[in-house]
């Protein structure tokens, strides 16, 4: 029996329709900087802050560290997209097993 609570943890981001919503609008953003940083033009500079503040808060860790590389701030995105979407997964099995 304990390894079925052990799937359901591990499986716990992915297991409710909005963090999977969550997840898939985060990826889209992640692949829409990286195809947008990729090519030469100036707008590019801007492009991370709408993936920053839809991951946001803990993907505004990346502001406390200066000089932050490109893979420090993807690692960053997908670490905070994954805790976003494992905090919505919570809050929605908690409020859809209340039954008042």
């Amino acid at each position: 029996m304990s390894s079925v609570t052990g799937v359901q943890k591990l499986s716990a981001p992915f297991g409710t329709w909005p963090a999977r919503l969550y997840l898939a609008v985060s990826a889209a953003l992640i692949v829409w900087l990286a195809v947008v940083s990729s090519q030469p033009t100036g707008d590019a500079s801007f492009a991370a802050v709408i993936p920053i503040l839809f991951t946001a808060p803990t993907s505004l860790l990346i502001l406390a560290v200066p000089d932050a590389s490109t893979a420090w701030l993807y690692a960053v995105l997908g670490a905070s997209a994954m805790a976003n979407a494992w905090l919505i997964d919570l809050v929605w099995r908690r409020l859809s097993s209340r039954k008042g």
